[in-house]
């Protein structure tokens, strides 16, 4: 069963997304990723999937979990539009762990990260198409510890692609990526996609609900025949 959202103690930005950081019953922290807000339901099943398959290949990135938002939750903070938001999304939300004391990276800081996580960094975001991490917007923080987290994969372009029945194998960084043209670096694209295991992603497509599946147009069946049949298309190149 997913754990239930309890109390909402603040929210992170304005616009149209309203991630927030809340604590569930069980006493665990998330950003909330609503999904009656931003890019809705299907940007969920993205960003889902995309931390699962991330962490599963090795990359440092909070957990996702699927979180119960109650339809009676009192207002506890933000705005009108915030708590508009929380009504339309009632039920299946998407939670990210929470990464405390974290600071967000500029370019300046691109020389503190390791060789490997660059590098690990680069073949899964090229794997998944990720568009959403630029020079202006990395998406990496550190934490209190120094440890380095990818964060905001919800931009992912290969779940999409997939949906629309695209087919074309692409194992290049997309043109706006951060480390397109980076020198000394190669992003073994093929080589990582060998490391999903099947029942991993099984597991991880059986947990998506069923609206999130609705709204990025896809049969759970299909999309697990779909990635496979990618993943499978990708190795044997």
């Amino acid at each position: 069963m997913p754990e239930t959202v309890a109390v909402i103690h603040r929210v992170l930005a304005s616009g149209s997304s309203f991630p927030s950081v809340v604590e569930t019953s069980a006493g665990e922290l998330y950003v909330l990723k609503l999904a009656g807000a931003g890019s809705g339901r299907r940007a969920l099943a993205t960003e889902y999937l995309a931390l699962k398959i991330a962490g599963h290949l090795g990359l440092n990135v909070p957990d996702a979990e699927i979180v119960d938002l109650p339809l009676d939750l009192p207002w506890q903070t933000g705005t009108d539009e915030f708590y508009d938001a929380l009504q339309r999304s009632a039920g299946a939300n998407l939670g990210v762990a929470f990464i405390a004391d974290a600071h967000d990276l500029k370019a300046g800081d691109l020389a503190e990260l390791p060789a490997p996580f660059i590098q690990r960094l680069g073949a899964i975001d090229a794997l998944l198409q990720n568009v959403d991490r630029t020079a202006a917007n990395l998406n990496i923080v550190r934490d209190a510890a120094g440890v380095h987290w990818a964060i905001d994969f919800g931009a992912c372009l290969l779940f999409d692609r997939l949906a629309r029945g695209a087919n074309a194998l692409r194992t290049e960084l997309p043109p706006n990526h951060f480390l397109v043209g980076a020198t000394g670096l190669s992003y073994p694209v093929r080589e990582i996609a060998k490391s999903v295991d099947e029942q991993f992603l099984a597991t991880a497509i059986q947990a998506l609900p069923e609206a999130w599946l609705e709204d990025l147009g896809l049969a759970r069946s299909a999309l697990h025949h779909r990635t496979t049949a990618y993943l499978e298309a990708l190795r044997a190149t």
